[in-house]
């Protein structure tokens, strides 16, 4: 079915032929630039590129794992019931048992007090900003201190995400994951990365997702104690992948990247279209953007009228208006997570079956976007 308003519109590639051109010389050029100029325009400390948010997040678990394992910890992880399906795969391949807690009432994220009472054997706390709503860091970061635990934070929906302060949301924990899919904030058309705090963490992040590489000549030659020789830059210290984006993904990155606060300003004023036609709407419940820095993934719209999101689809669809489910709907509620848990969520259920979301993305026009707050608009009281 082609969607007239769809969720995410195609990204523009006209005029990176010229930029690819004068920008693609010797390997791994673009992938550094990238990385040094995300970390200038973020103020990242540490950041390691790979191919996908979903890689991101594998890279991130495995090294929490072996973290966690020197310390003699257990390897339990407590997440939220709506949390990405690769977050959660990337915690079971890393060794990781599974705990969920529900999220907040009528809302998209760990309800803190839920986690406070799961805490028990919990090494590793992972937080999802779902859909670009920032999760409670101040209280997970107090549960984690108090209780001796890990943060990795999956910020693959949102990028520039801050506190009321201007802090930046990365510094809340020990690892967080960034996502260049294309219907996210900054596309590379494919590609993704994990944010560290200190060198020894970027180092451990950097090796896993190289091979497990031993070297380190190509971050800090004085750091490298691997013999010299034939196999200096073919010794591995520990189990890994090979899951770095690849030069030209670093190449069309950097390109978006030069026009990212236009695209942010594009994205929040479609928002504010949407929540200014709807927001006296008694039927529907929607979320104003939150006082944060960064904007929001898409726009959620919980159904008060008693609708299943299926019927709404129905209608919607033959508007030619795309929404979509949260993403898929409760974790432990897909196939193949059923075995985590057998409770019911009751919150993450209740949001699932009555709130779906429609795009604000930045390729969308402000024409197509007044058009579906008018489709909206018609169709609630």
């Amino acid at each position: 079915m082609k969607y007239l308003y769809p969720c995410t519109g195609n990204i523009s590639a006209i005029g990176f032929g010229k930029y690819l051109e004068e920008n693609i010389r010797e390997p791994r050029r673009n992938i550094g630039l990238f990385a040094r100029e995300l970390s200038e325009k973020f103020a990242v400390p540490y950041i390691s590129l790979v191919n996908s948010g979903s890689s991101a997040n594998l890279v991130a678990c495995l090294a929490m794992a072996e973290k966690i394992r020197k310390n003699n910890k257990p390897l339990t992880a407590v997440i939220s019931a709506f949390t990405f399906p690769t977050t959660v795969s990337a915690l079971l391949l890393a060794g990781f048992t599974v705990k969920i807690v529900d999220v907040e009432k009528n809302g998209f994220n760990m309800d803190v007090e839920k986690l406070a009472e799961n805490i028990e054997g919990v090494s590793l706390i992972v937080p999802t900003h779902f859909l670009g709503f920032p999760s409670k860091m101040e209280c997970i970061v107090d549960i984690a201190r108090k209780n001796g635990c890990y943060i990795l934070q999956d910020a693959c929906e949102t990028i520039d995400l801050r506190d009321s302060d201007g802090r930046q949301y990365f510094t809340y924990g020990d690892i967080t994951t960034w996502s260049f899919y294309h219907p996210h904030h900054l596309s590379s058309y494919g590609g993704g990365a994990v944010i560290t705090l200190n060198k020894d963490d970027h180092l451990l992040v950097d090796s896993i997702s190289h091979w497990g590489r031993a070297c380190k000549c190509h971050i800090d030659p004085t750091l490298c104690t691997n013999p010299q020789g034939p196999a200096h830059q073919f010794t591995y210290e520990r189990t890994g992948v090979n899951v770095e984006i690849s030069e030209l993904n670093a190449c069309f990155g950097r390109w978006q990247l030069e026009r990212f606060d236009e695209y942010e300003d594009m994205r929040k004023n479609n928002y504010r279209i949407l929540l200014e036609a709807l927001s006296q709407k008694k039927s529907i419940e929607v979320f104003p953007h939150p006082m944060t820095g960064g904007s929001l993934f898409v726009f959620p719209i919980r159904m008060k009228n008693g609708m299943a999101v299926q019927e709404a689809y129905a209608y919607f669809s033959a508007k030619k208006l795309e929404i979509r489910t949260l993403m898929g709907g409760v974790t432990n509620e897909q196939k193949a997570f059923s075995h985590i848990s057998d409770k019911v969520y009751c919150s993450a259920h209740e949001m699932a079956e009555h709130t779906f979301f429609v795009g604000i993305h930045q390729t969308l026009s402000q024409k197509h976007i007044q058009k579906m707050a008018e489709i909206l608009s018609d169709f609630f009281v």
